[in-house]
């Protein structure tokens, strides 16, 4: 113990940052050089559950949290150093945080001790959380995340969040304008975003604004409830955005400007065309292909895209073929059912340059065809260089599409298949072995 205590305050403090905040002050009685060194921490992270685990016989649950939050309040109250990290993780239902309001004060207090980082979450109970108005003007904040429903009030007439680089949310239902309109524009030196929206049920829009020119990666994650509204908005303008990732269960409208700089989007978006036929989601039916095609007018400087079923399935209800040129694009990854062996041969007349692709077949039955497309897309001809199948199950339409690839790429270098487990048989693949290739250097390998 003694060539511990030697040690410098810093090295002291940073091996009592991996241990639970609970455990660093119960330090304070290993000798008098411990005594205070717990104020020092430069990390303050919070977790309930830790005092959950150490209930006392016949201890109530609002017993409990009283207990955690007047040990949250003594560390706050004790600590003399400026804070990096201060963190709050509440795991049962946040009455204490109604009942008591300590939350708002202890980000206050950490924002009054030069705090980089703030990560706050509960578990959800439908309660607005109201955060300190000085976070908005926090010098030295870098980090914020939260995973609750929350409100602070935004300045109108002065820069907020001046330092913020990477800020992500997660909210619930969210009623608060200010909050999905206002928020993620107003912070001057923003790089990374991710937004994480449960969406309200038919009676409730939500309107989300993303307006940043330094933002670089952006992360979307909709989440409707059954039978939810699908006249939410969504607009993003982000010259300098690099990732975007959106992942969509609703299918809202989407108004998308000005991403000169992307290099890579992810877009996962769940739709069934007939499911949404029959509960009559839609009217008239071609707005889940207007709104696709209105989304990926926005990302046509992107050098790789991927690209879920419920796109193409969302693709498949406009009353004419047509998908924007995309002429910087080298990569494709591309999830396709039934709509998309049709809408295949589309997709790739709209990728002059690219060079590889990825194929993943979904679960749907045997009774597809592959229909030939009487043009060959320029990009297998000239440009392709490498195709990857995975999902591959050895039906009939898997294998016309195989076949058809292997043909009329003149380039291919390889065609990597990999199959379903148990699905093939080495005479299936000596017959794809056998399959006429366009381009005399091709190795298909079979995994």
């Amino acid at each position: 113990m003694d060539r511990i205590s030697s040690l410098p305050n810093e090295i002291l403090c940073h091996i009592l940052s991996f241990l639970p905040i609970k455990c660093d002050v119960q330090t304070c009685i290993l000798s008098s050089r411990w005594k205070h060194l717990w104020t020092s921490l430069p990390c303050l992270c919070f977790d309930d559950s830790l005092w959950f685990k150490d209930k006392h016989p016949g201890e109530s649950t609002q017993d409990v949290l009283t207990r955690f939050a007047n040990f949250v309040n003594k560390v706050l109250l004790f600590h003399s150093a400026d804070i990096n990290k201060f963190s709050v993780h509440c795991s049962e239902p946040s009455i204490y945080l109604t009942d008591l309001p300590p939350l708002k004060s202890w980000v206050s207090s950490a924002i009054e001790r030069n705090v980089r980082d703030i990560e706050l979450s509960h578990v959800y109970v439908d309660v607005l959380i109201e955060l300190p108005d000085n976070i908005c003007t926090c010098k030295t904040l870098e980090m914020l995340k939260l995973k609750l429903d929350f409100d602070f009030k935004i300045p109108t007439s002065r820069i907020c969040f001046p330092s913020l680089k990477c800020l992500h949310v997660e909210m619930y239902y969210p009623h608060s304008t200010c909050i999905t309109e206002k928020l993620f524009t107003i912070c001057p030196v923003l790089e990374d975003l991710l937004i994480e929206i449960h969406l309200e049920d038919k009676h409730s829009v939500t309107n989300l604004n993303i307006s940043s020119l330094t933002l670089k990666r952006l992360t979307l994650s909709l989440e409707k409830v059954l039978f939810s509204n699908t006249k939410h908005q969504v607009m993003i303008r982000a010259p300098n955005l690099e990732h975007l990732c959106i992942y969509d269960d609703t299918l809202v409208s989407y108004m998308v400007h000005e991403l000169y700089s992307l290099t890579e989007v992810h877009f996962d978006i769940e739709f069934d065309k007939y499911f949404a036929e029959d509960l009559q989601e839609f009217d008239p039916p071609n707005i889940p292909a207007d709104r696709m095609l209105q989304l990926l007018k926005g990302i046509t400087n992107t050098r790789f895209l991927s690209l879920s079923a419920g796109i193409i399935s969302a693709l498949d209800c406009a009353f004419e073929d047509y998908i924007p040129t995309f002429p910087y694009l080298t990569y494709l990854k591309v999830d396709i059912e039934e709509s998309g062996f049709r809408l295949l041969p589309i997709i790739l007349s709209s990728l002059p340059n690219l060079g590889a692709m990825e194929i993943d077949f979904l679960i749907v039955g045997d009774n597809l065809r592959w229909t030939e497309p009487q043009c060959v897309p320029n990009c297998l001809l000239l440009h392709v260089k490498k195709i990857e199948i995975c999902g591959f199950e050895g039906l009939k339409h898997e294998l016309e599409l195989v076949k058809y690839l292997l043909k009329n790429s003149e380039v291919l270098d390889k065609m990597i298949i990999r199959s379903m487990k148990g699905a093939c048989s080495k005479k299936l693949f000596q017959k794809l072995l056998m399959f006429e290739r366009g381009s005399k250097t091709c190795k298909v390998e079979f995994l």
